[in-house]
C-alpha cells in the first residue's frame, strides 16, 4: 500500500494585494496549498504555528526588508527555503540574498506571473535533491559511526586512519599490540607512533589511500629493537560521506607464536621420523643384513651336498639382499640429512647423484663455498623442498637437465633448483598443485620465502631464500 503524496504548502508574503491574488490563483492551479500574507509581522505570527514547504518573499515589504525578515525567521527557528521576489533594478540585492540562502529570485516584470510555476517547480526539484543528498550523507555518517564503533569494540587488532594516517579509532587489542605504550591512539599519527616503519609499509598505506585493497598472509615485521614478528594483515580503504576514500582500515594478526608452534610440531615430526629411520637402519636393517650373510653361507655349504637346496638358498639370499637394500632406502628417506652442520650439502649432493643415475637425465649439484646449517629441522625442510622440486621436474616437466645450487650470501642461504622442462601451467590464484603448496608451507615454517620462475624457453626455477635470522 503506497502512502498518498502530501501536497506542498507555499507561503506568499507581499504587500501588493492584487499580486497576492494572482499568485494564489496561479499556484492553486498547479495543485499547491497556498497561504498569502501582506505584511512581515503577520507572516512571522503565522510562522510560529505553521511550517510551509516554500516561501515566496517580497524583498521590500512596508514593515520589513527581506534580510531583516529572514533574520527574524531564523530567530523563530524556522529554516524555511525561500525565493526572493524583487522589482526591476533590485537584482543585485536579490543576488546577495541568494548568497544568504535564497533558492532563486523572481523579477516583477511583464512575464512575472508566467514564470512563477516554473520557478516553484524548479525549487521543489532542488529541495528534493538536497533532501536526498542529506539523507545519503546522514546514512553514510551513520555507517561511519558504526564503523568507528565496530573498530573500537572488535576483538581483533583493527585500526581506522584518515588520509593523513591519523588514528580515528582503534580496538583495544590494536592499542595493546601496536600502541607502544599509548593508552589512547585517537588523533595520533601512525608514523609518530612508529617512526621506524619501513618505506615498504608506507607504500602499502599510500596504495590503500589510492583505493587499492591489499593483504598478506605471511609478512615479516622487523622492529627497531631487533625483534621479528610475523603478521597476517589486510589494508582496506573506507569511503567518506562524499563517496571518496576517507582513509584506510588496517587489520593485523600477530602469527609469530603460531609459527613457533608449527615449527615445534614440524621438529617433533622430523625427530620421530629420524628416530624411526635410525632404528630401522640399526635394528631391523642389521638383523636383515645378518640373515642375508647367513643365507649366503648356507648356500655355499649346500653346493656339494644338495644342489636343489643350494639353488633355493641362493634365491633366499637374493631376496634378503633386496630387502636389505629397500630397508636402507626407506631409512634414508626418513632421515635424509645427516645431523652434522654440512649435512644439507651432503644430502643435496646425494640427491643429485641419485637423480643423475636415472636414464636420460643429467643432474648436477653446485656449492662453490661451504654452506653450513646447524639447525637440522631447517636443513631437512630445505632438502624436502629440493626433493619435491626435482620430483616435479621429472614427473610433470619431463626435464632432462636439472641443476641444484646452494650458496651463502652474507648469512642469507639461497637454494635454487632449475630444470629445462615444460613451463608451469597458468592457474588461478590459490589453485597451485599439492607439490607447490607443500613447498610453500615448508618455506613458511622455517621463515624462508619461495619464488617460482617459469619460462617456456628456460624451463622452471624454484628459489628458496632463507634470511640470516633463521
Amino acid at each position: 500500500m503506497t502512502t498518498p503524496a502530501v501536497t506542498p504548502t507555499i507561503l506568499v508574503v507581499d504587500d501588493d494585494q492584487g499580486l497576492l491574488i494572482l499568485l494564489e490563483e496561479t499556484l492553486r492551479s498547479e495543485a499547491y496549498n497556498v497561504a498569502t500574507i501582506s505584511s512581515g509581522a503577520e507572516a512571522l505570527v503565522w510562522l510560529r504555528k505553521n511550517f510551509p514547504d516554500l516561501l515566496l518573499l517580497d524583498l521590500k515589504l512596508r514593515d520589513f526588508d527581506g534580510r531583516a525578515f529572514i533574520d527574524a525567521m531564523a530567530r523563530l527557528d524556522r529554516a524555511v527555503p525561500f525565493i526572493i521576489i524583487t522589482g526591476q533594478g533590485d537584482e543585485r540585492v536579490a543576488v546577495e540574498m541568494m548568497k544568504q540562502g535564497a533558492l532563486d529570485y523572481l523579477v516583477k516584470d511583464v512575464n512575472f506571473i508566467e514564470f512563477v510555476p516554473t520557478m516553484v517547480r524548479r525549487a521543489f526539484v532542488r529541495l528534493a535533491e538536497k533532501r536526498k543528498l542529506a539523507e545519503a550523507e546522514a546514512a553514510l555518517r551513520a555507517r561511519e559511526a558504526e564503523l568507528h564503533s565496530f573498530v573500537r569494540h572488535a576483538p581483533a587488532a583493527i585500526a581506522m586512519f584518515d588520509r593523513n594516517m591519523r588514528c580515528l579509532a582503534a580496538s583495544s587489542r590494536w592499542t595493546k599490540e601496536y600502541g607502544r605504550g599509548h593508552e589512547n591512539l585517537v588523533g595520533l599519527s601512525h608514523y609518530e607512533i612508529h617512526p621506524d616503519l619501513p618505506e615498504r609499509w608506507r607504500d602499502i598505506h599510500r596504495k590503500g589511500l589510492a583505493g587499492e585493497f591489499q593483504s598478506c598472509d605471511d609478512d615479516l615485521w622487523e622492529q627497531a629493537d631487533g625483534r621479528h614478528r610475523w603478521l597476517q594483515w589486510a589494508v582496506n580503504p573506507w569511503l567518506d560521506v562524499h563517496g571518496t576514500v576517507g582513509g584506510i582500515l588496517i587489520a593485523a594478526e600477530d602469527t609469530t607464536e603460531r609459527k613457533r608452534l608449527q615449527r615445534e610440531i614440524a621438529e617433533i615430526g622430523e625427530r620421530e621420523r629420524r628416530q624411526f629411520g635410525q632404528e630401522l637402519h640399526d635394528g631391523l636393517g642389521q638383523q636383515l643384513t645378518g640373515l642375508e650373510m647367513l643365507s649366503h653361507a648356507l648356500a655355499q655349504d649346500l653346493k656339494g651336498a644338495g644342489p636343489v637346496l643350494a639353488k633355493r638358498s641362493l634365491r633366499l639370499n637374493q631376496a634378503l639382499r633386496e630387502t636389505v637394500t629397500q630397508a636402507r632406502i626407506i631409512a634414508h628417506g626418513l632421515s635424509p640429512v645427516p645431523a652434522e652442520a654440512d649435512g644439507l650439502m651432503r644430502a643435496l649432493a646425494q640427491l643429485a647423484a641419485d637423480t643423475n643415475g636415472l636414464p636420460g637425465v643429467t643432474c648436477r649439484f653446485i656449492c662453490k663455498q661451504p654452506v653450513e646449517l646447524s639447525d637440522l629441522t631447517t636443513a631437512t625442510n630445505l632438502y624436502r623442498i629440493a626433493q619435491e622440486a626435482v620430483n616435479n621436474a621429472l614427473k610433470h616437466g619431463r626435464a632432462t637437465r636439472i641443476g641444484l645450487r646452494l650458496k651463502d650470501s652474507a648469512g642469507t642461504r639461497v637454494l635454487s633448483i632449475r630444470n629445462n622442462g615444460r613451463s608451469l601451467p597458468k592457474r588461478k590464484t590459490g589453485t597451485d598443485g599439492m607439490g607447490l603448496n607443500v613447498m610453500r608451507h615448508r618455506a613458511e615454517m622455517i621463515g624462508a620465502t619461495l619464488e617460482l620462475k617459469s619460462d617456456q624457453r628456460q624451463g622452471v626455477q624454484v628459489v628458496c631464500t632463507l634470511p640470516p635470522r633463521s
